[in-house]
C-alpha cells in the first residue's frame, strides 16, 4: 500500500465493514469513488489497493 498507511487501511476496512452497502455490488471503482467523495481516502489510491481493502472488509 504505497500511498495508504496501515492505519488508514485498517480504518477503511472497518468503515466498509460497517457500511457494507458500499461494497455490495463488488465494483472497486465505485467503492473508490464513494470513499473519495466522502473524503475518506486520497485520490491516488489505486484500484488494486481498493480491492485489497474490500477483501479485508469481507474477511477474505
Amino acid at each position: 500500500m504505497s500511498c495508504l498507511t496501515r492505519k488508514l487501511q485498517e480504518k477503511l476496512i472497518r468503515y466498509l465493514q460497517r457500511h457494507s452497502d458500499i461494497i455490495s455490488d463488488g465494483n472497486p471503482e465505485k467503492v473508490r469513488c464513494e470513499l473519495m467523495n466522502r473524503g475518506l481516502c486520497p485520490s491516488d489510491v489505486t484500484i488494486d489497493q481498493i480491492m485489497a481493502i474490500i477483501r479485508g472488509a469481507q474477511g477474505v
